[in-house]
């Protein structure tokens, strides 16, 4: 499928703030990929402060040059934060139970992201949407179709043949330093060196979260070892090895 606007169509692009949206920011100002008609990202209200900073030092300055806008899609247009209607934590977070340590589904992608984009272009008026998602071949295995009619999911990096490694070569070559990646600062979803270059504002927070979910929950914790957030604790076994294959969108 062309990566071109069909006739009828609005061209959106969910811009996600990591190594491919970037990607996709540069292929767009070098004329390989055309000008979207509306970039949006999720304003999750927990994106780690890093990926906030590129988007405004070096994504929106290159993408002003072709004309192009990220808009935000403020946290408001989720209908649930961290618990569902039902009391349900949303984030992937890690259970205890007795010796065991087990985790929680991932919602909190589809309520902060996903639904929340397709509120924002309903506002905007969209009727019809061929929409941007930033997966590379090899994260193939996240190519899904959109389960509503109105939005037809389009995979540019894909269709390019793009790896990740492509990606950050992109970058490189556009003359932008290396991208975040992108991801809420309480993700559970976070290597022990992620946590340990996580910036102090975030960790804080992130630490203000995992002693808030025990509240609800005493055998829920952010750190799969089932320990308190300290940065001792997430620099050991506490964290995993990362989001490899990326679990947002999905």
């Amino acid at each position: 499928m062309s990566n071109r606007p069909r006739d009828g169509y609005t061209l959106a692009w969910s811009y996600g703030g990591g190594v491919q949206s970037t990607a996709i920011a540069c292929l767009v100002t070098n004329g390989t990929l055309p000008v979207p008609d509306i970039v949006v990202m999720a304003d999750t209200g927990r994106e780690a402060s890093i990926v906030w900073r590129y988007l405004r030092e070096h994504v929106s300055p290159l993408l002003k040059t072709v004309g192009c806008v990220v808009e935000t899609a403020e946290h408001s247009l989720a209908t649930v934060d961290l618990y569902s209607f039902s009391g349900k934590l949303l984030i992937p977070a890690y259970t205890k139970r007795g010796d065991k340590m087990g985790q929680l589904p991932t919602y909190c992608s589809v309520e902060w992201k996903r639904r929340v984009v397709r509120r924002y272009l309903r506002q905007r008026g969209v009727k019809k949407c061929d929409l941007w998602i930033g997966i590379t071949t090899d994260e193939a295995h996240r190519v899904k179709d959109a389960d509503v009619a109105w939005i037809t999911h389009r995979w540019p990096l894909i269709d390019l043949n793009m790896k990740r490694a492509d990606c950050v070569r992109v970058i490189a070559e556009a003359g932008l330093p290396p991208a975040p990646r992108s991801s809420c600062w309480m993700c559970p979803f976070r290597g022990a060196e992620e946590w340990a270059g996580l910036e102090a504002m975030d960790f804080k927070a992130a630490q203000a979260l995992d002693e808030k979910i025990r509240e609800h929950d005493p055998d829920v914790y952010l750190l799969r070892s089932g320990q308190p957030l300290t940065r001792e604790a997430a620099s050991g076994k506490g964290g995993t090895d990362g989001c490899e294959g990326g679990y947002c969108w999905t």
